[in-house]
């Protein structure tokens, strides 16, 4: 295969010189070699391994190529095609031949022979013929291999192989895995911060992989969203903020929850960009051989067939809105239209120019068609065909039009190159096609007060519900059928609203007050919590510190908690209690994030004074 004497030197080394000590009653015994490969996990197992793939490919194509088996033959529309008779992916082997005795012996012989010049056996075991359609024999050709019969659709890599994309049956795995994840962690009583951190960063991952290839019929999305907000909000819990909210980002008022059906799009992009991008790929060149390419090679033609195309049919129905994110960086030109692609800016030529585009000798021309034939990319020149002289109120249009495209000269004679606008370097990225799909969200939230702070994060969950005027006030129990008494319970004067409890109401301008003089500042409070995070944040930026922006939270957490355990336990704190457990908990958070070095609540609060 090439490779040097010095590089096999190596090579030969390291596997020659493997020891191996196993325990015996608790203690190491003497060292052996190995005498069949490295140890499990060693770094160069899998390069190795795939070199010896690489053989048993070459020795599969020779096969092949003899006669001696027939892999499947994917056929354009023309009767063209290319044969394929295996595929390969780290130690996972698909090989495809007729149901044919002679050719399975072959296959074995073939086996057999690559057993014996690298020492990798297969494993028969794990090992099964899958009949596609109705095999009689089958039996028969099992036993020459000595494996078991499978039956369509099967497992490879993860995914279900013969089964209809749009089946619910290839879904059942993945509802089946997160119920399994929630059984377990309901039983953890964890607080609405936890479960939220477990739904960004394991609940709304486990589908991720299915996703990426079948487009989720709308009822499976459906469930596994109320799976989710179920586990966020409690089973029998109102759930106070509404889905497309959560699923919002955070500076728009949102959890950052993905939406499913928006990510799934997001992620079938990835399949239009690197049909444009990988041209030599055999997936690519035998999704191209049965639907055929669109002009310039970037996409498939839609695919109009009956039988077999609905998986790719669904991925390229993404196209229209995909290919409006994408624009062409120009080589040779041969690849892009001059006046209908966009390769000199965000709109294509036929929009920026129309009165010129209305004059195009042929509407339909390349870019390199459009540019001179000198040679080297220093000699080459716009040369635009019109197929009239242009009138003199349109010579100005002209004009402009010719002195843009100066400026546009491409500057090398490679190939044509797609780029993604949505991204600073030109590439796809999942995340920005998310955000493009999702849309704009003009909603403005005080994300930083909420999310910034170096708080628990139960307390950011509390106070992001706060800012959406959902927590269990009086007022909004009372919205949801209670009948309850008009009255704030802490001051026994107002009813009692969001915004009166964490801000307006006696009890808790008291604690304001403290947290003012504090600080040494005056400030009068806004009406509402969210106006008084901005603030918090943005206009009183010259006391901005970590236990500035940690204070609000933690006074809004502690009215609260007094609120509930007047209302439920009974039980009242007066003013100094109050206070003092506010000043507490403070000091407890900023101590636990390591925002104070103070080692008492006396030295912690005067040393406020000179943040």
């Amino acid at each position: 295969m090439g490779f040097g004497d010095k590089w096999r030197s190596w090579i030969r080394t390291c596997i020659s010189t493997v020891q191996f000590s196993i325990l015996v009653n608790g203690a190491p015994a003497n060292f052996f070699r190995s005498t069949r490969g490295l140890r499990q996990g060693d770094p160069l197992s899998p390069l190795l391994f795939l070199i010896m793939m690489e053989v048993l490919s070459r020795m599969l194509k020779r096969v092949e190529g003899a006669g001696l088996i027939s892999g499947f033959k994917a056929e354009g529309s023309r009767g063209e095609g290319e044969s394929v008779s295996h595929l390969l992916f780290a130690d996972d082997t698909i090989l495809f031949c007729d149901a044919d005795v002679e050719q399975i012996l072959h296959v074995r012989m073939l086996l057999l022979c690559f057993q014996a010049v690298t020492g990798l056996k297969v494993n028969v075991l794990k090992s099964e013929m899958v009949p596609i359609g109705e095999v009689n024999n089958v039996q028969a050709l099992a036993e020459i291999l000595g494996c078991r019969i499978g039956t369509l659709p099967m497992t490879y890599l993860g995914m279900p192989l013969g089964a209809p994309y749009k089946s619910p049956t290839i879904w059942y795995p993945i509802l089946e895995k997160i119920r399994r994840k929630l059984a377990g962690w309901k039983k953890l009583y964890l607080s609405k911060g936890g479960r939220l951190t477990l739904l960004k960063s394991t609940l709304s991952s486990l589908p991720t992989y299915y996703l990426s290839l079948f487009t989720i019929p709308s009822h499976v999305a459906n469930k596994i969203e109320k799976l989710q907000r179920d586990f966020l909000w409690g089973d029998s819990n109102p759930h106070l903020v509404g889905w497309d909210k959560v699923c919002a980002p955070l500076a728009n008022g949102g959890l950052g929850v993905r939406k499913i059906t928006t990510f799934n799009k997001a992620l079938l992009g990835k399949w239009l960009w690197r049909f444009g991008v990988e041209e030599t790929r055999l997936w690519r060149r035998l999704v191209a051989l049965k639907f055929g390419e669109e002009w310039g090679g970037w996409s498939s033609k839609l695919a109009r067939g009956v039988h077999g195309c609905g998986l790719w049919r669904s991925i390229r129905k993404g196209w229209e809105v995909f290919s409006n994110n994408i624009r062409f960086e120009i080589g040779v030109g041969d690849r892009v239209k001059f006046w209908t692609d966009r390769w000199c800016g965000d709109v294509p030529l036929q929009l920026s120019f129309p009165v010129v585009y209305g004059m195009a000798s042929n509407r339909e021309v390349s870019v390199a068609l459009s540019l001179d034939q000198l040679g080297t990319e220093a000699q080459r020149s716009w040369n635009v065909r019109l197929q009239r002289e242009p009138n003199d109120w349109e010579l100005g249009v002209v004009d402009d039009f010719l002195r843009f495209l100066s400026s546009k000269l491409p500057h090398t004679v490679n190939g044509d190159r797609m780029r993604w606008t949505l991204t600073k370097n030109g590439n796809f990225d999942t995340r920005s096609f998310y955000h493009k799909l999702r849309g704009p969200l003009p909603i403005i939230f005080p994300w930083k007060g909420v999310w910034k702070v170096k708080a628990p994060r139960r307390v950011s969950f509390f106070v992001w519900t706060a800012v959406w005027d959902k927590i269990f006030t009086g007022d909004n129990l009372r919205e949801r059928g209670l009948n309850l008494v008009d009255w704030c319970i802490m001051c026994r004067c107002n009813g009692e609203t969001v915004d009166h409890l964490l801000l307006h109401c006696e009890k808790a301008l008291q604690l304001w007050s403290l947290v003012f003089r504090s600080f040494g500042i005056s400030w009068v409070l806004p009406k509402s919590v969210a106006d008084t995070l901005f603030g918090w944040w943005n206009w009183l930026g010259k006391h901005s510190s970590s236990i500035w922006n940690l204070a609000p939270l933690c006074l809004m957490w502690c009215i609260w908690r007094e609120r509930n355990w007047r209302t439920f336990e009974d039980m009242d704190k007066s003013e100094d209690q109050l206070l003092a457990f506010f000043s507490g908990s403070l000091f407890d958070w900023s101590r636990a994030w390591g925002l104070t070095s103070s080692e008492s609540l006396p030295l912690f609060l005067s040393s406020l004074l000179c943040i």
